[in-house]
């Protein structure tokens, strides 16, 4: 693996339990800092860890859960953090939908997402933007879990739903089949929960090469520019995606 790929104050948030191996391999590849997630405690074991749980990211501003608000400010304060931190209004908890508020898929003007249970801080957040926005309501509550965001027109899910949906409104998916992914005690995890992009890198938390159906992933990568970046020699692992962005 390439060493220094991000040349710039580039930070992360990652889930507290991500194994040491692919936090070394991020932090090979250049990242300054890296944030661990907030437990919460709230939801159950398998995902209390998950970024994306907790915390919503739109590549500009972050927005927590109330519980998780404390944690995630001392954060920002401590390492001068320039993103905006918002407070929610909404308080996970355990049983679905109570667990998916702050899980939208967002990528530039796209923005994916079970909006009947959204918080509606993100709601009002998306709605209060001003430019051409494409807001996409699908049944799936884990949106950001279940989708690999490639860039605004280009994903990757193996939900049937959210597959159908973006077909719809004329974007280009790849639906691959359901397993190939590890999530704790769970039968398997999601595609989504399992990578992250930053500008034109895509990220793996472990080896793609693993994963059933790696070779449609990497040409359907490949063919919008983007590199794939492997963190790991083992099973990909769903920790709820990750969060990269740059301090300035």
């Amino acid at each position: 693996m390439s060493n220094g790929i991000f040349n710039r104050n580039v930070f992360c948030i990652v889930d507290y339990r991500m194994d040491e191996k692919i936090k070394q391999a991020l932090f090979e590849c250049g990242i300054s800092k890296m944030i661990p997630s907030f437990r919460n405690d709230k939801v159950y074991d398998a995902i209390n860890g998950h970024v994306d749980i907790s915390l919503y990211y739109d590549g500009n501003i972050f927005i927590s859960a109330p519980e998780a608000f404390d944690y995630y400010n001392s954060f920002f304060l401590e390492l001068g953090i320039k993103k905006s931190l918002l407070m929610g209004r909404k308080t996970l908890s355990e049983k679905y939908p109570n667990n998916i508020f702050y899980n939208v898929c967002s990528v530039s003007n796209v923005h994916i997402g079970n909006f009947n249970f959204t918080d509606e801080s993100i709601s009002d957040r998306i709605n209060n933007v001003n430019y051409d926005l494409k807001v996409i309501n699908v049944k799936q509550g884990y949106a950001n879990c279940s989708i690999l965001a490639i860039d605004e027109r280009s994903f990757i899910t193996a939900d049937n739903g959210i597959y159908k949906k973006l077909i719809e409104e004329e974007l280009d998916v790849l639906k691959i089949s359901s397993g190939g992914i590890s999530l704790f005690d769970m039968d398997y995890g999601f595609i989504g929960g399992a990578s992250a992009v930053y500008k034109d890198d895509v990220f793996f938390f472990g080896d793609l090469d693993k994963h059933p159906e790696c070779a449609r992933i990497k040409e359907f990568i490949t063919e919008r520019g983007k590199k794939i970046i492997s963190l790991g020699k083992e099973k990909l692992v769903d920790y709820g995606g990750m969060y990269l962005f740059e301090n300035i």
